[in-house]
């Protein structure tokens, strides 16, 4: 879906919410809507114009590039000159994406303008869950990059090397290979580390029959990727061993299921409890099956024992069963998915 057709879309809402300016704070959606990346500020969206309100920081930069944002009647007004709120005073019904504004930060926005701002649902997040052909592509480098990191830094997971070490050849791959910067920062956890879904780095030197988990992602042109995969440095004891192969067999399983045609995310996640449940590892599956993948790491939709998210044509998301037992280890598989 093009700028274009993501703003008629917007103001579609606008007028079914009967209001005259959707004010939108995240970074990720002002990106989504104008192509300008990492930007803080506020996005005014009206039913003929949009103006958007960024600080000293960054209004040099917007202003330099004002030329490739492709969008009719876009201005660009300085924060801090304290024109926003005089700005909103002047609307007749605002509104704000609910999931952007806490309540204290709503009130106090409502308090300095006198209006009473309307929370809606955030459609946006919904709309970004289907991807164009164009945001698959730039999903698929970013997931292609972090294969070929994964590749580079094989040979350095021996023992001796620590985790900041491994964790320090990623961050430098991922721009070697051709990625912008990491989706987030990289997860290499070693030994009973491992057993900490999102473990940081530590000084651990790697060791003989160490099981190691490594998460990590690559971003492309605004789009992340996120893999993980689970290295056994030598013999794996007999409880390691069961678990490793649960978890293969649920990744396995869940695939084969998506590809049957099973498109609700509670039934998938639930399915992968099951087979957990088969090998007395279900009370180890701490987290959610998965998670759309796009401009955020985490995006609709969730796959997860309460969501009521439905697969769809254009979803892109992951599959990352995983078990943690304390004291222990963790094992955890991650792809991507593209529906």
């Amino acid at each position: 879906m093009p700028l274009k057709a993501r703003l008629i879309k917007i103001r579609q809402v606008l007028e079914e919410k009967k209001t005259d300016c959707i004010i939108i704070a995240r970074t990720s959606n002002i990106f989504y809507l104008t192509g300008l990346y990492g930007i803080e500020g506020y996005l005014c969206i009206l039913k003929k114009n949009i103006v958007f309100f960024t600080g000293g920081i960054y209004y040099q930069f917007v202003y330099d590039r004002l030329k490739d944002v492709k969008l009719a009647n876009f201005s660009l007004e300085d924060f801090n000159k304290g024109n926003f709120i005089k700005f909103v005073k002047n609307l007749k019904k605002p509104s704000v994406l609910a999931s952007e504004f806490s309540v204290q930060r709503w009130k106090a926005l409502c308090q300095k303008t006198g209006k009473q701002i309307k929370p809606v649902n955030d459609f946006i997040y919904e709309m970004r869950a289907i991807k164009t052909l164009e945001e698959i592509e730039k999903i698929k480098s970013a997931e292609k990059i972090t294969f070929s990191v994964l590749k580079k830094i094989r040979s350095m997971i021996k023992p001796g090397v620590s985790e900041l070490d491994i964790s320090s050849e990623i961050h430098y791959q991922i721009r070697k290979q051709g990625g912008d910067k990491e989706s987030f920062q990289p997860i290499v956890a070693s030994g009973v580390n491992s057993s900490y879904p999102h473990h940081q780095p530590t000084r651990r030197k790697l060791k003989e029959n160490d099981i190691v988990v490594i998460d990590i992602g690559a971003c492309v042109a605004g789009y992340n990727s996120d893999i993980t995969e689970t290295i056994i440095l030598g013999k794996m004891s007999e409880d390691l061993r069961v678990a490793f192969n649960a978890v293969k067999l649920v990744h396995t399983s869940v695939c084969e299921l998506i590809s049957s045609g099973e498109k609700s995310c509670k039934k998938l996640h639930n399915y992968a409890l099951n087979i957990f449940k088969r090998f007395n590892l279900d009370t180890f599956f701490v987290h959610g099956l998965g998670h759309g993948v796009g401009i955020d790491i985490h995006e609709l939709p969730v796959l997860a024992k309460s969501s009521r998210d439905i697969l769809k044509k254009g979803m892109v998301f992951t599959i990352e069963p995983g078990v943690y037992l304390p004291e222990k280890f963790g094992i955890r598989i991650e792809k991507m998915v593209y529906v």
